[in-house]
C-alpha cells in the first residue's frame, strides 16, 4: 500500500484542475465565432466534399442538411465512397449528390487523406468545403462561412462544431477530452478540425493539399500546420451554430477514437500537451483518493474537497455536452481518456498501428 505522503501526493494533484479549467474556459471563451449576419450574395460556387467510408447511416442525416442550405450561389455536394461495403454511394445518389467511388487505396496514403484529395480534384467550385458524414449543417452555414472568409481576407477557416453524444461514457469523455485541449493551447495554436475545413481552391493548390499529408493519421492537423509555416491565414473558429457533429456510434468507436487522438495529437501539439496530460490527470485524481479512503490511507474528508475541485470548474464544459450536472462525474471520463490515450501511445512505441475504419492507421 502507498505511504500516507503519497495518498496525499495524490490527492493534492486534483487541484491542479481549478487553474487550469479556468484557463481552457479561457481559452475558449476567446476564441473568435463565426458570425450570424444575412448573406444576400451573389458568393462564388462551393464545392463540398464529403469523405465517407462505411456512412450510409451518418449520409441520411447529412445529406438532407446539405439540401436545405441556403446558399447564394452554385453549389455541389461531392461523395467520396472510401470502398464501402454499406451502400455509401447508393445514399449518395439517392439525395442527389455526386458519388465519386474509391476501389483501392495508394501505397503510402492513409484513406481520409486520399478521399479528401480526390474529392477536391472532381470539385469544380472555387471554395472547398470538407465536411465529415457524421455531421448536420444548418440552412445558412455554408453561405455565412464563405462569406465571413470573403469579408475578412482569409484563406479559409475550420470550425469546432457542437457535440452531439450518443450515451454517457461518449458524453462524459468527449467532455475531459475537449476541457484538456483548451487547457494546453490558446486559440492561436489551433490548427484545423477536420469535420469543418473550408479552403479557397488556389489556397488547396498552392499549398498541395491532402497530397502533401498522404501519409498522416491526423490530417487535419497536418495540413493545418503546413497552411500555418506556408503563411496562410486559416483560422479556428467556433461554430456551434453552423453545425453539429456525432463523431462516436458506440463505446468501441469511442475507445479507437481516444486512441488515435491521444496517440498522434502529442505530435502536433508540442510541450502544450504536456498541460492537456496534466489537466486530464489531475481530472481523473479524485478516483485514487476514493481509494485511499478505502483502504484508510486518507482522512474521508478529503473526497469531496478534491471531487468539488475536479468537479465545479467542469460545470460550463458539462453544460456544452448537454447538462451540467453531469460534471460530478468528470473524473470517470478523465479516466476513460487516459486509458485511451495511454493505449494508443504503447500502440504507437510497439509498432502495432492503431484500428480505425476497418484499417491499422
Amino acid at each position: 500500500m502507498p505511504a500516507l505522503h503519497d495518498w496525499r501526493r495524490n490527492a493534492t494533484l486534483t487541484f491542479a484542475a481549478v487553474p487550469l479549467s479556468l484557463w481552457a474556459e479561457r481559452s475558449y471563451q476567446a476564441m473568435p465565432r463565426l458570425s450570424h449576419l444575412t448573406v444576400r450574395g451573389p458568393l462564388p460556387m462551393l464545392s463540398i466534399i464529403v469523405p465517407a467510408r462505411n456512412e450510409a447511416h451518418n449520409l441520411v442525416h447529412l445529406l438532407p442538411s446539405l439540401q436545405k442550405l441556403r446558399y447564394p450561389g452554385p453549389i455541389e455536394v461531392i461523395v467520396v465512397d472510401d470502398n464501402s461495403t454499406d451502400g455509401t454511394s447508393f445514399v449518395a445518389r439517392a439525395y442527389g449528390a455526386r458519388a465519386l467511388c474509391l476501389n483501392h487505396l495508394p501505397n503510402g496514403w492513409k484513406g481520409k487523406p486520399n478521399a479528401c484529395h480526390r474529392g477536391a480534384q472532381a470539385a469544380q467550385g472555387q471554395w472547398l468545403l470538407f465536411t465529415d458524414a457524421d455531421t448536420v449543417h444548418q440552412p445558412d452555414s455554408a453561405a455565412q462561412a464563405v462569406d465571413h472568409a470573403i469579408r475578412n481576407r482569409l484563406d479559409g477557416l475550420s470550425l469546432f462544431l457542437r457535440q452531439d453524444c450518443s450515451g454517457w461514457i461518449d458524453r462524459l469523455a468527449l467532455t475531459a477530452a475537449y476541457a484538456g485541449l483548451f487547457a494546453g493551447a490558446q486559440p492561436q495554436d489551433m490548427l484545423l478540425n477536420g469535420q469543418y475545413v473550408l479552403l479557397r481552391r488556389d489556397v488547396y493548390e498552392a499549398s498541395g493539399g491532402f497530397a502533401s499529408v498522404r501519409g498522416e493519421a491526423l490530417e487535419d492537423l497536418a495540413l493545418g500546420a503546413r497552411l500555418r509555416t506556408l503563411g496562410f491565414n486559416v483560422p479556428m473558429m467556433l461554430g456551434e451554430e453552423a453545425a453539429s457533429v456525432r463523431m462516436y456510434e458506440n463505446t468501441a468507436q469511442l475507445w479507437y477514437g481516444m486512441n488515435r487522438l491521444g496517440a498522434d495529437s502529442l505530435r502536433w501539439s508540442g510541450l502544450r500537451a504536456l498541460w492537456t496530460a496534466l489537466f486530464v490527470t489531475a481530472l481523473m485524481s479524485p478516483l485514487v483518493t476514493l481509494i485511499g479512503v478505502l483502504f484508510g490511507g486518507l482522512d474521508r474528508r478529503w473526497l469531496p474537497a478534491s471531487w468539488a475541485a475536479a468537479s465545479i470548474p467542469m460545470i460550463p464544459w458539462a453544460g456544452r455536452f448537454g447538462n451540467a450536472l453531469w460534471a460530478a462525474a468528470s473524473p470517470i471520463g478523465a479516466l476513460f481518456v487516459q486509458a485511451a490515450a495511454v493505449s494508443g501511445i504503447i500502440n504507437r512505441v510497439l509498432g502495432r498501428g492503431l484500428k480505425w475504419k476497418g484499417r491499422r492507421v
